[in-house]
């Protein structure tokens, strides 16, 4: 049976996610050209504290959850500022 990878609170992590060395989280997915892109968060889950001295952000699984949204509705993620007529 596979091991299952943990951070270092011993949480199983999902596909696509990792722990850096300095405690913080990578989540790495595929665009919809096939672009690997990643995103970076200080939290997994959005019950956890922020770490002393880091500014507000969303919670890794908030993230890939957004991302998955968007991917799902082929939303080109890097244009989220675009209009709805340079999409069209």
């Amino acid at each position: 049976m596979s091991e299952k990878r943990r951070d270092n609170r011993n949480r199983i992590l999902h596909e696509g996610e990792t722990q850096r060395k300095d405690g913080s989280y990578v989540y790495k997915y595929r665009d919809l050209d096939g672009t690997p892109k990643y995103v970076y968060s200080w939290r997994l889950e959005p019950t956890d504290a922020l770490p002393a001295g880091k500014k507000p952000c969303m919670s890794l699984r908030e993230m890939e959850k957004k991302l998955g949204y968007d991917l799902m509705d082929q939303m080109d993620v890097s244009r989220r500022s675009t209009t709805v007529m340079e999409q069209v």
